[in-house]
């Protein structure tokens, strides 16, 4: 990445949070001066220029944890750190916008369960599907891979979506009847195809 394009990265995705960053520090770091907070925001600086812009996917969040550790770097290197300073460290809550836990595991699961409900669709239903919404081919291209008419397409794709949503919204207990529902399967096999 060129210089001028990691001015524009840190103009957009940095910057913007100095402010925030600032008073946060005023609120949770109070034994530090104005002029403490300036050299912090500079060294913060100075630190995030070198990095992989591609790799930080939350420039504020990145920031934070940036003058998180500087401050805790500056109180390892002073001889003498005031004891309401350690306390100050101690206390840092770095606001992030990462989902909790409890909501990662919960989005695993969920994506775990599209998987299973995708992997059950009849063969053609499943290819046009993946070939859509994974791939993001139009109904014409999804046609011509598959050497069917676009209208087929159109009808295994009503037919996909149709039982991931049911499947979904009968909940995991109740996946298997709602994929078995009479006369879905079994119909699969007769229409639809050229």
């Amino acid at each position: 990445m060129d210089t001028a394009a990691r001015h524009r990265w840190i103009a957009a995705h940095i910057l913007p949070h100095e402010a925030e960053v600032r008073g946060w520090l005023r609120r949770h770091v109070g034994t530090l001066s104005a002029a403490d907070i300036d050299d912090l925001i500079q060294e913060a600086y100075a630190r995030i220029w070198p990095a992989k812009f591609a790799a930080i996917t939350q420039g504020r969040a990145y920031f934070f944890t940036t003058v998180r550790h500087l401050v805790q770097e500056q109180a390892r290197r002073a001889r003498i750190v005031p004891m309401e300073r350690l306390g100050e460290i101690d206390a840092l809550r770095i606001i992030s916008e990462e989902p909790e836990p409890e909501r990662k595991v919960g989005a695993r699961q969920e994506l775990g369960r599209l998987r299973d409900i995708v992997a059950d669709l009849p063969a053609q239903c499943r290819r046009a599907f993946e070939l859509r919404k994974f791939e993001e081919l139009s109904q014409r291209a999804i046609a011509e891979r598959m050497g069917i008419s676009e209208k087929t397409v159109e009808n295994h794709l009503t037919r996909a979506l149709a039982r991931v949503l049911d499947a979904l919204a009968a909940g995991p207990g109740e996946q298997g009847r709602a994929r078995e529902a009479p006369g879905t399967r079994a119909n699969d096999a007769n229409h639809g195809n050229d």
